[in-house]
């Protein structure tokens, strides 16, 4: 088997601004309302869970409050915060360009005048709690195997990850060491429990919480989201039998149950969302794999990010989220044009069926009641509404956070790294930032690796499995040892 691609180590003093970045506010969590959730959504039927397995569906209660005093609000699938962005019949490019430009102007404004409070601030006000919707995966028969907790990048849902998982379930490969493959001792990869988050104004929690989302949106929200799940509401859930479970888990204060130790497994700026709850608390964590995550040192004032055409990357990003088309007369049509669309391209077959059953939602935006959803021939919408793709986006502050809590996360760190997504010196550095990092570069593959490959993420995945197996990780200087001397060798 050929090495895997790495990133040698980093060494000499740094290119990027000392830490701290930014003023760290990673908000502690409260107990949730546990108000009563929404029905579970109508989504067309997935195909049967890998045998011996038992999938659910739950929600989940969100973490409580948001950390901005403007993550709660009114708004929902339909809403405009920003402004209306869809084609207008008989509208000139620039008069479309300048509604575009005035909406981006708007997610950015509505993110970097933000207020993050204090718990205490917030606990007065009493905001509404929200929820996610998340997928649980189940082992009939338990082998003592890891529970997983998985998070998807912006615009896409937890569906995402299930070709991913599908091959990390079903690989009989040799055990190799992740970023080096050197063999390591056989064993299986076990997994016992596998739960699938959609953020908050994401999929299904869209559902949700309408009528309760707020405009604008921070990251560190991922992260809290992800650790009120694993330590307020896991517990309990993995006393009760699949069947036995309801729709909805309750917020249960820690300590009720047994504490649950994860695997975090994140994509793009979920994987960032792991990072700060693994710094929090790395006691609930054996490790974090990072599916090409988007963490480097920014924090952006507010006249960085404002809008122009040789704008910062996140801005331009949701100048194109909100260029985006969001309906079609049919789940058909929709895929007609998704087709055609150079963006979906490069993307696995599964991951396209999947973006087209469950990243798309039934509406009434033509006048069509809603029905079966299985049903292809009725008006569709995106299942994650353009204005809250492009309020991730447009976050001037996480990224940066993450990058300061790098060099003291205390748990075992595998960065799986796309080609040409940041400078060299840059993809470098970060990957080197945690002290038990390992790292592999994915050659030929884009920053939608989850979407392009899940053959060679599900690969890299089974590496970070196995070598934590083993017991193969390593300190900081075996590791940074085994790379330099691998790095003579060539």
């Amino acid at each position: 088997m050929p090495r895997p691609n790495r990133i040698p180590v980093a060494r000499g003093p740094s290119r990027y601004p000392p830490s701290p970045i930014t003023p760290a506010n990673f908000l502690a969590l409260a107990p949730h309302p546990n108000t009563p959730a929404p029905p579970a959504p109508r989504r067309p039927t997935l195909g049967p869970p890998p045998a011996g397995w038992t999938r659910t569906l739950h929600a989940v209660p969100a973490a409580y409050p948001r950390q901005l005093m403007q993550g709660t609000g009114d708004l929902g699938r339909s809403s405009e915060p920003f402004g209306n962005t869809r084609p207008i019949p008989g509208e000139s490019k620039a008069v479309r360009k300048a509604r575009v430009e005035s909406a981006v102007g708007a997610a950015v404004l509505a993110r970097v005048d933000a207020y993050e409070w204090s718990l205490e601030e917030a606990l007065r006000v009493k905001p509404d709690g929200l929820f996610l919707g998340v997928e649980r995966w189940t082992r009939d028969k338990p082998v003592g195997g890891h529970t997983l907790v998985c998070t998807h990048p912006n615009g896409t849902q937890k569906e995402h990850w299930h070709p991913t998982l599908r091959r990390i379930l079903a690989s009989d490969a040799p055990a190799r060491a992740f970023g080096t493959a050197e063999p390591l001792p056989a064993g299986p990869v076990l997994i016992d429990d596998i739960w699938l988050i959609d953020h908050y104004n994401h999929g299904v929690s869209v559902d949700l919480n309408d009528g309760h989302m707020g405009c604008a949106d921070i990251w560190d929200d991922v992260g809290r989201d992800v650790l009120n799940f694993i330590v307020h509401v896991l517990p309990s859930a993995k006393q009760s039998a699949p069947k036995d479970l309801p729709w909805q888990l309750l917020w249960r204060p820690e300590g009720l149950a047994p504490a649950v130790k994860v695997m975090g497994m994140g994509g793009s700026y979920g994987g960032t969302g792991h990072v700060m709850a693994a710094h929090s608390r790395p006691d609930v964590y054996h490790g974090v794999f990072l599916a090409d995550t988007l963490i480097q040192p920014r924090a952006l004032n507010r006249s960085a990010v404002l809008p122009t055409e040789e704008q910062d990357v996140g801005t331009n990003l949701a100048r194109a989220a909100m260029k985006r088309r969001d309906a079609w007369p049919s789940r058909v049509e929709a895929g007609r044009t998704w087709r055609k669309n150079p963006f979906y391209a490069t993307w696995h077959p599964e991951v396209f069926e999947l973006t087209l059953s469950h990243g798309l939602v039934r509406a009434n935006p033509y006048g069509v009641e809603e029905g079966d959803p299985n049903v292809d021939d009725a008006p569709v919408v995106l299942a994650t509404p353009t204005w809250a793709e492009a309020s991730v986006f447009v976050e001037p502050m996480s990224s940066g956070r993450a990058w300061d809590m790098l060099p003291n996360l205390k748990v075992p760190v595998a960065f799986l790294v796309a080609e040409n997504r940041f400078p060299v010196d840059l993809n470098r550095e970060v990957v080197w930032r945690a002290p038990l990092a390992r790292n592999e570069k994915l050659v030929g593959i884009g920053h939608m690796c989850l979407q392009e490959n899940p053959q060679a993420v599900s690969e890299a995945a089974v590496r970070f499995l196995q070598t934590l197996a083993a017991g193969k990780w390593g300190s900081k200087d075996e590791i940074r040892a085994e790379y330099d001397a691998l790095a003579a060798k060539l």
